[in-house]
């Protein structure tokens, strides 16, 4: 059974810092995907009126922003099947398309107070280059973490 596309996925996707250095390392194949996924979401913005939180979150890529554009993408996607659809067409392409498998898990993350994780799991099953990366750049007051795995 496959993990259904949530809109975290697609947001991942969209500010990952290996697209936003221009994709170098990508085939044409994947850039192209990934253009056509950012088209289709910002087609879909435009034609709702909700453009406007994603120029702000490409601008200002902040996590308050992200998570905004997030909210609205799920929105879009339970209320829209066929745009849904769409873009886990897309999705699965860019990951078809990729051999290499990247993973990243609690990543940027700027808090006020404190941050408990527990029971994360990573599981690259394709063989390729595997890039895993359970906790990085996190800021809080007291972090808790338990029973973080990866396995590639």
């Amino acid at each position: 059974m496959t993990e259904p596309l949530t809109a975290a996925v697609i947001v991942s996707l969209f500010f990952s810092e290996a697209i936003k250095e221009g994709g170098k390392a990508f085939t044409k194949g994947v850039t192209d995907t990934f253009a056509q996924l950012v088209n289709t979401i910002r087609e879909k913005f435009k034609a709702e009126g909700t453009e406007g939180l994603l120029k702000r979150a490409e601008s200002e890529p902040t996590q308050k922003n992200k998570e905004k554009l997030q909210d609205e993408l799920q929105t879009q996607m339970d209320a829209d099947e066929a745009f849904a659809n769409k873009l886990k067409e897309l999705v699965r392409q860019l990951q078809a398309q990729d051999e290499r498998i990247r993973q990243v898990v609690l990543s940027e993350i700027e808090l006020t107070g404190d941050l408990k994780a527990k029971d994360i799991s990573q599981k690259a099953k394709r063989v390729g280059s595997v890039s895993q990366e359970m906790v990085k750049a996190v800021k809080a007051t007291n972090i808790d973490l338990g029973n973080l795995n990866q396995d590639a």
